[in-house]
Formats: C-alpha cells, structure tokens, sequence
C-alpha cells in the first residue's frame, strides 16, 4: 500500500547562504559542563520547528563559513538561501576557546543578518531572535522561528558536571555491562534445501567462509585505496547475511554454517590503513528482533540497510539523518528469490513479504540509468512498483540493478560527491546516501566495464565505498569482477 508523499518544505540548499546576528550569551564562568553534541542535534532536527528541510555541512566545509580556532569538534546544519535556518554546535579544546568562538559565533551572524536585510526583511528579523550560548568548551547557535523551544532545548542539553562525577564506570568503578543482543527463538520444523534452510516463515541462506576468496578481495580493495590515496576516501561496508543476524538461536547448532562475525572480522584484519572499514554486525545484531532482513529473500530490508547506514555515517563522521525525517512508502506481496530456493513453498507465499522504502528528505532528486545496451532512462530514487510482479518488487530501489546510474540532489550545492560500487544488497543502501552527496555515481560491478579509479578521478569525487555481502565475498568469480573494474 502507498502513502501519500507530503509537500516537503524548502528549496535548494546552498552554499553561499548569507548571515546571521544574534544576542550572544557566555555563562557559566569556571563550571564545566558535558553535551552531547549528535544528541542535541537529533533533538533541534526532530523537535524544532524550521522553515525548510535542514541539511549537514561536511565537517572540512564549516571553516568555510565559521572558521573556529581550538575546535575539536564541529556539526553544522543548513537550510536553502532563501532562508536563514540554521544551527551549530562546536566543542573547543578549552573554554578560553570557547570564549574566542562565540565572538566568531557572533560576527559571523551579525554578517548574516546584514545580507539578509537588503532582501529577505522576515529573515533578518528571525535570525535577531536566534539563540546563542557558551558554556565551558561548548558555543552553540540557533536560528528559526521556533526559537523558545530551541532555546529550551538548547539549554536543557548542557549538564554541569561535578567533580565526583569526572571518574569513569559505574559506582563500584567498574566498566558498565556490555549490552545483551535481542535473543530469537523458535520451534518451528527446519526444512533442507541445499544452500538455503527454512525455518517457519523465513528462510536463510547457508554461508560458508573462504580465506583464500577474503584475501583476494581485500587485495582488490587495498589497492583502489592505495591508487586513490590522497584523492578520495575509500571506504569498505561489509554486509552479514540473515543467517547470521536473525536465525533463531537455537538453530545455529543445526545448520552448517561459518560464524560471520568472525569472518567480517577477519577480512577487515586483511584491509590496509588506508582502507576505512565499515563493520556493521554489532548494530545490526542490537536491532535483530527487527523487519531488517526479508522472510522471502536474501537481502535485507530498508530498515536493515539503514542500521548499516549509521555505521557508515560513523565512519565517516556525520550525522544519520533519523528515520522519522524521511516519508515512507510499502509494497505488499513481495516473493523474493528464496521463494524459488525453496521450491515455491507454501509456507512463504501465504506469508509474502512487505518492502517499505524510505524516500530522501531533499524534494529535488534526479536518477539516470544506463543499461548494458548504453541506453538511459530517468527515473525516482524510490520508485512505485505496486503493479510490479511479487518478485520484482525490491526494484523500488534506484531503478534495481544497472550497470551505471547517477543521481544528483539539486537541494545540495556543496560540490560532495562519491561513487559507490556495489552489487544488489547496495540498492536499498544507496538512498540513504542522497541526501549527503550532490553527486552518486553508482556502479554494479557485475555489469559495468570502465574503470572505478579512473572514474573516480575523472569525477573528483569525495568518497569511493565499496557495498558488499559476505555471500558476494566468498565467490571467485564476483570477486573477480570486482577486481576487473579495479586493476
């Protein structure tokens, strides 16, 4: 069933977005204080009121418009130039620094407003209203019409903290219990089919680890590093099967397969320094009681993909932009290839699965495809498969698998840009990332013939991630594919 998409807010996102004044304030005096900076983040994002979609300034980018000395940490969102929403908050490496960076803080707002007199009056008359505040290494701003309960909020993020309280661990001084994944049981009959198992409603694929296959591909991904070093970033997301996150736990003993986090593991230990690797097993396992793999087919859900996504944007060092910021679609009668792996069970089409897709924040995106013919066609990042056939219906994802696609997020014009390569479980992956890049180039390996390095060159992008399943890396003959559009 689909839901209807709502009119986003907000124009195109820039760059060149003109300035703010504000009324700053410095408090505290010799108190020190702790934030949580994604923390507060997520809060302004979800519970404040702005006047268009907000979007992240990378990191290396925010001394473009606020350059902070002693800065240990920067997030800044914008919204489009036609609007003066915003916010930043910054950790300096002492509160001396703080005290330097609010006086930036403020010349730089005082500068915004100025530029937003001449043209857009309203705006101007927003940002004199912004919340401003510096408490111990901590400056934080904040522009929207919304400004009372950005400020509340703002404010209610910073604790003091007591010197009792500057030790590590819990009261008896020890290390807080690592948290306990979700457990999964079941007494359902397990039926043999080969490379695939059912159990119940839902079916697994078998995985079994091959040294000699990991050292190969990690070879190949070690030396796209290495021949891009100094470039692009490149960046290796490593996916498990269902089998490992959501089988029941008393079927592991069962079944003969190899253990996946070991075996992610030991493929990260053969990438080299230049690689930056994405192991998400831990956060998908937090999340294994979830809808993150399909019952009817091999890969995962988009919510699975998204935990994956946090991962990355770990890695990376930017925000994940939450869940409940993206509108959604669902396509019902979804039958995927373990369907047909299990000799069209019974069992499986009377419990087809759903797909729900998460569709990116940015109102103005753009998808071009090419086939294997060199033909192109435009499509939706997320596209209406309601009349597709039951198997086809994972397609909804970035116009399903080809050899060559690029899709563009006009409401982005910070020059960001990234290619990633990857074969099928990429698909639902890829959306997340649109709302971070001005430029995605996609490459499914198994079908393209150029060259990654040379594309990434050519293209000047940021980042190169490499999307994989562990399934994908114990084959000879993909990894040989990949490593066709490496050397």
């Amino acid at each position: 069933m689909m839901e209807k998409r709502g009119v986003l807010k907000a124009a195109a996102v820039t760059v060149i977005i003109a300035a703010f004044f504000v009324f700053a304030t410095a408090c505290g005096g010799g108190k020190d204080y702790s934030l949580d900076e994604a923390g507060l983040a997520g809060k302004l994002l979800s519970e404040v009121n702005f006047d268009c979609e907000l979007y992240q300034v990378h990191e290396e980018k925010v001394a473009n418009f606020i350059d902070l000395e002693g800065a240990e940490k920067e997030i800044m969102y914008m919204g489009s130039g036609s609007f003066a929403d915003s916010f930043g908050i910054f950790r300096l490496d002492s509160s001396d620094s703080a005290e330097g960076a609010l006086e930036t803080v403020n010349s730089y707002l005082a500068d915004l407003q100025d530029s937003f007199k001449d043209y857009i009056p309203k705006e101007a008359d927003k940002i004199q209203q912004a919340t401003v505040l510096q408490k111990g290494r901590y400056v934080v701003f904040c522009i929207t019409s919304d400004s009372e309960k950005a400020s509340e909020i703002i404010s209610d993020s910073f604790k003091e903290v007591k010197e009792e309280e500057s030790g590590a661990g819990n009261e008896d001084g020890q290390e807080p219990e690592e948290q306990k994944n979700p457990a999964i049981e079941s007494n359902a009959e397990l039926k043999d089919f080969g490379n695939v198992v059912l159990i119940g409603d839902a079916a697994y694929e078998l995985y079994s680890y091959s040294d000699k296959t990991a050292e190969k591909y990690a070879s190949y991904i070690n030396t796209a590093a290495e021949k891009l070093a100094g470039s692009a970033d490149v960046y290796d997301v490593i996916i498990p099967l269902s089998s490992g996150i959501t089988l029941p736990d008393n079927y592991y003993d069962k079944i003969s397969s190899s253990n996946q986090k070991k075996a992610m593991e030991s493929i990260v230990k053969k990438l080299s320094n230049n690689v930056k690797a994405v192991n998400m097993y831990d956060n998908l396992m937090k999340h294994r009681n979830e809808y993150i793999y399909f019952r009817t087919d091999h890969h995962w859900t988009a919510l699975g993909a998204y935990y994956g996504y946090e991962e990355f944007c770990r890695a990376k060092g930017v925000l994940p932009i939450t869940l409940d910021r993206h509108e959604t679609v669902e396509f019902d009668g979804f039958l995927g290839s373990f369907y047909n792996d299990t000799n069209k069970s019974k069992v499986l089409e009377k419990n087809p699965d759903t797909i729900k897709a998460y569709y990116p924040i940015s109102p103005d995106t753009s998808l071009v495809y090419t086939t294997t013919s060199g033909k192109s066609n435009s499509w939706d990042v997320i596209y209406d498969v309601s009349n597709y056939p039951a198997y086809a219906k994972y397609s909804t994802f970035i116009a399903g698998d080809n050899p060559y696609t690029v899709i563009k997020n006009d409401n982005l014009k910070d020059g960001s840009s990234c290619v990633v390569v990857k074969e099928s479980f990429g698909n639902a992956f890829v959306p997340f990332l649109v709302d971070h890049y001005e430029k995605i180039y996609v490459v499914d390996y198994r079908y393209w013939q150029g060259n990654v390095v040379k594309l990434a060159k050519e293209k000047k992008v940021d980042d190169v991630i490499f999307l994989n399943n562990l399934s994908m890396i114990r084959s000879d003959y993909l990894t040989g594919r990949l490593g066709q559009v490496i050397e």
